[in-house]
């Protein structure tokens, strides 16, 4: 583990040193004198002094910087022809310019190293679809394979995701493999997933089924006790082979005492696990599924009927909705009243049994943004008498914002009994809708009394992760590699570009952003890989490094082009007092986005 720490360590400092080179080299080929080439801020360390040049290693171990001879117009020191105020604006942009070019540079000859050598990507293949998703609506399926996006080749899982995500809310089509040969192209609409602050399909990336899932443990938790360690592998629970999904379920269950079989690097161990648990008071209530959360393409009940996503289902065949599986119901005639826009719309159409009985699968409920519980057999809340789909107004008088909010407000109540005012619209089963009046029966507002129950509940202290399935892409020739190395930078400016126009125009979450700890973490994860993976990533990472730092922001390299641009346009250098604000504004601008994708790295690490 040091030693894959270490190497990131090395990598990032290397990919600084080659930044700063960059501006070094420029400055040389420009005339100007080169005081200082620092890795780091802050106080010297050590160093050496080399045809006047003061070669350094700094105190803070972040970024580095080259200071030459009359960066300040007002630098009087050397002699004009040494100074980088007296040179031409095309002299200065080389100068300012020579960093991002280094990099670029870097990456252009990295990435055709790594593709002749050939690296593992997680494969372009379906490994599941998320019911109700817009994948499963337009009818996905695991082990198919994405050939392309919007026309565009895909070699890796991670590359589909992106173009998805860069998307935004617009359909985008994409080709299909499936398993036999035959392919398909189908056109689908990504979806917003508030979790990940991206739009997606649902898509699950294919596992590995000849490696067993890993651990990585949360604090001083019941597993370590045990003396297992993150990144063991889990060979069985009981006796029984596990996959990701019920390794996770079983580990978190808080039943009896577990036998586990691991594998620690090429030893095999036993260990025995008592499940975490703690005690949480109950009242046994769930959100009621209510809402049309996907429907299948294609299906000609469906089309016929017009019930679309988000649509809130009120009553199947005149009887309340209360939520669950859509009811099958018998008849020729199928009618569904739905809430729609603020409105109630009663839809309806001629079925067969055969339609009838296809619905379950071919659309699929989650709970929506409003209270609608549905009480758990045997629960305290049963007990007392709420029905399913009872509407939550109020906890003891003070409204409920959100079931995590009820939940809240449970634990609080220490056991103790809990006034909950429901609406109930009329009971489950008997007739909502009123055709005289064409509109809903009033709801009337019940008051329950429901005291909470203590149960045992999971105490989540471990993470289960699944091992993808990858595929060697090499190339095929020197040209090959050169034109997959080419097209790979050029992509990745592409999709920087794209990130930051979607973030602005509120396509991709904020949350997205990483900064320095991310980056260990996905760098000590690259350097697990593999050398090829490592330096596949520290290509991307210089393709990074040249991208922002052309950004049109002062105190970036960006900035400073962007001045010598309005030089060039007015004839004469930028206002001093201007520049000197810009700074500090750039200044500002740029510590307040250090501060934010490092709060984003310690919520993503915790």
């Amino acid at each position: 583990m040091f030693g894959n720490i270490l190497l990131t360590a090395v990598g990032i400092g290397l990919l600084i040193f080659v930044h700063e080179l960059g501006h070094f080299l420029a400055a040389r080929l420009a005339g100007v004198r080169v005081e200082v080439f620092s890795l780091g801020f802050g106080s010297r360390l050590c160093g050496f002094v080399w045809r006047g040049t003061d070669f350094r290693l700094s105190l803070v171990p972040f970024g580095g910087y080259v200071m030459v001879a009359g960066q300040d117009p007002n630098d009087d020191r050397y002699p004009p022809e040494e100074c980088l105020w007296s040179k031409s604006v095309g002299q200065r942009a080389l100068f300012w310019s020579g960093g991002v070019l280094m990099n670029a540079l870097t990456a252009l000859i990295l990435f055709p190293i790594v593709f002749s050598v050939g690296v593992d990507f997680a494969a372009p293949v379906v490994g599941g679809v998320e019911r109700g998703s817009p994948a499963w609506e337009v009818g996905l399926q695991a082990e198919d394979r994405v050939v392309r996006v919007a026309d565009k080749p895909v070699h890796s899982f991670d590359q589909v995701r992106m173009q998805v995500a860069l998307a935004g809310n617009r359909p985008i089509p994409l080709l299909l493999r499936r398993p036999d040969g035959s392919e398909r192209t189908v056109s689908v609409k990504p979806r917003w997933n508030a979790n990940e602050g991206l739009w997606g399909l649902g898509l699950r990336v294919a596992i590995d089924p000849q490696k067993p899932p890993t651990v990585q443990l949360i604090g001083d938790c019941p597993l370590a006790t045990a003396g297992v360690r993150s990144e063991d592998e889990i060979l069985a629970i009981d006796g029984k082979p596990v996959d990701a999904s019920t390794a996770l379920d079983r580990l978190l269950t808080t039943g009896p005492e577990l036998a586990l079989r691991i594998r620690r690097g090429t030893t095999e161990l036993d260990v025995r696990y008592q499940p975490a648990t703690g005690k949480a008071p109950r009242i046994g209530v769930a959100p009621a599924e209510t809402v049309v959360a996907g429907v299948r393409q294609g299906v000609p009940l469906l089309e016929r009927l017009d019930l679309r996503r988000d649509d809130l289902v009120l009553q199947v065949d005149g009887k309340v909705f209360a939520g669950g599986p859509m009811p099958i119901g018998d008849g020729d005639q199928l009618r569904i009243l739905v809430a729609r826009d603020g409105r109630t719309q009663l839809l309806q159409t001629h079925c067969t049994a055969a339609e009838r009985q296809s619905l379950r699968d071919d659309v699929v409920l989650k709970a929506g943004s409003a209270l609608t519980l549905a009480p758990t057999d045997g629960s305290p809340a049963q007990a007392a008498g709420m029905q399913p789909g009872d509407l939550l107004v109020a906890v003891d008088g003070a409204a409920c914002a959100s079931f995590d909010d009820l939940r809240e407000r449970v634990e609080k109540s220490a056991g103790q009994p809990l006034r909950l005012s429901v609406q109930r619209a009329i009971a489950a089963g008997d007739d909502l809708f009123d055709p005289t009046t064409e509109d809903l029966r009033r709801p009337q507002t019940v008051e329950l009394t429901i005291t909470p129950v203590v149960q045992d509940v999971p105490d989540p202290m471990v993470r289960v992760f699944a091992t993808e399935r990858s595929e060697l892409v090499q190339a095929t020739s020197f040209g090959n590699a050169l034109q997959l190395g080419t097209a790979q930078s050029l992509d990745l400016v592409k999709q920087i570009y794209l990130t930051l126009k979607r973030m602005l125009t509120g396509d991709v979450g904020a949350k997205n952003l990483g900064g320095i700890i991310r980056i260990s973490q996905v760098g000590y994860q690259a350097a697990k890989r593999g050398m090829a993976w490592f330096v596949f990533l520290l290509a991307m990472l210089s393709v990074n490094l040249a991208f922002v730092n052309l950004l049109p922001v002062p105190v970036l390299d960006g900035g400073h082009l962007l001045f010598l641009l309005i030089e060039k346009v007015k004839g004469s250098p930028v206002n001093a007092r201007v520049l000197g604000y810009s700074q500090v504004l750039g200044l500002v601008f740029v510590l307040l986005l250090v501060l934010l994708v490092t709060f984003n790295d310690i919520v993503q690490l915790f």
